[in-house]
């Protein structure tokens, strides 16, 4: 862009801030009410929690420090700033890309991590999920390690006199090429994890509203893909050297709504249990018993069918995962040749009740310890 007379003093500090606070306070309170419904309602607590978690810490040290940079100019035309300024704003605006490209990574290995789980794919799908996602962290963790490597010494990078006494640059072009191409990866990424649990949740047996309803909340992180895939459009900001503050604003906001949206994608289909509650649809002491309580309550299935190794009663999202080799017809089986067969219809729960006890200390005068049950 042109800097006149006219737009010497135009500042995108504003909008940088209104949408960063705005969105990153909006998704905080998204994974303050998924902590809460983990750990409080379900108490099931998972890798995948912790990992949102972080995400968000990462998300609140990104608008952090590009609230620091703001404040020193960053937003603004760099001929309206002073050399000392302009340097506090490319170092905050560098270092504030290292925790953006977390916030947007970890979310992922996040959802990667709570369909495996849920869904409980076959292991050459796992396999498959675990590595793109590995492949994705990689590739991201790469970007910043070439960013911080750009110049040599690395204070080149916020210290434009040091390029003029001669210190040594790589081409801007290497970075932004990368960046576009880590910016296709996390798209990619952030798709097929909106598209697989469809082709997992339609194979269910339950009602096509409540497996619609699954789909759609599962398969949020589609609008993450295109926010990365805006994202990407702005990267040509990064070779704007002569006016980086203001070149890179728009640059700096995709990055945050790409990373808030993959956590709100990450979050809204663990809101279940909340939204009973407030709908009154269920109570909320109903979510504090033992998983031994949750079977007994569970109606989406039948008791003897919640049995099975390859069922998850009472997860994240209240279903139930059905093999291709299971169904709910197999516990009415009639078989005629049997001594003692079941009439069609019927269903006979057959309860193992396990007995433990312990061996007590021998008392004084007694030889041998005794069992009590």
């Amino acid at each position: 862009m042109v800097v006149t007379a006219g737009n010497l003093h135009d500042d995108k500090g504003p909008k940088i801030l209104a949408v960063l606070w705005t969105l990153t306070g909006l998704t905080a309170v998204m994974v303050v009410a998924r902590v809460y419904i983990r750990l409080k309602l379900l108490r099931n607590f998972g890798l995948d929690d912790y990992l949102i978690v972080v995400s968000m810490i990462m998300g609140f040290a990104y608008c952090g420090i590009s609230t620091a940079g703001v404040g020193v100019g960053y937003g603004k035309h760099s001929k309206y700033l002073s050399t000392d300024n302009l340097e506090k704003a490319i170092l905050l605006n560098t270092v504030s890309f290292l925790f953006g490209i977390f916030s947007f990574t970890l979310p992922k290995i996040a959802v990667t991590s709570m369909l495996t789980r849920i869904l409980n794919p076959k292991p050459l799908h796992k396999a498959m999920l675990w590595t793109m996602v590995g492949t994705t962290s990689v590739v991201s963790i790469t970007c910043i390690i070439i960013l911080f490597t750009m110049c040599d010494p690395a204070e080149a990078l916020w210290k434009p006199e040091l390029v003029a006494a001669g210190a040594k640059c790589k081409s801007t072009a290497l970075l932004i090429d990368f960046a576009i191409f880590t910016g296709s990866i996390s798209a990619l990424a952030d798709l097929t994890l909106a598209v697989y649990p469809t082709t997992v949740l339609l194979k269910l047996q339950m009602s096509l509203r409540k497996r619609i309803a699954l789909c759609a909340a599962l398969g949020l992180g589609g609008i993450a893909s295109a926010m990365a895939i805006i994202k990407c459009t702005q990267l040509h900001g990064l070779a704007d050297k002569s006016d980086y503050t203001y070149g890179t604003a728009d640059l700096v906001m995709w990055t945050n709504i790409e990373a808030d949206v993959v956590v709100l994608a990450s979050c809204i289909p663990t809101l279940q249990p909340l939204l009973e509650i407030l709908l009154g649809k269920r109570a909320m002491g109903s979510y504090s018993q033992g998983k031994s309580d949750q079977l007994k309550t569970s109606s989406n299935f039948p008791s003897s069918f919640h049995r099975s190794k390859q069922s998850k009663p009472h997860d994240d999202l209240c279903f139930t995962n059905i093999d291709d080799q299971e169904s709910q017809e197999s516990i009415l089986h009639n078989d005629d040749h049997g001594k003692n067969s079941l009439p069609l219809g019927r269903i006979h729960r057959k309860d193992d009740v396990v007995v433990e006890y312990e061996s007590s200390p021998p008392k004084q005068g007694q030889g041998s310890a005794y069992s009590h049950w």
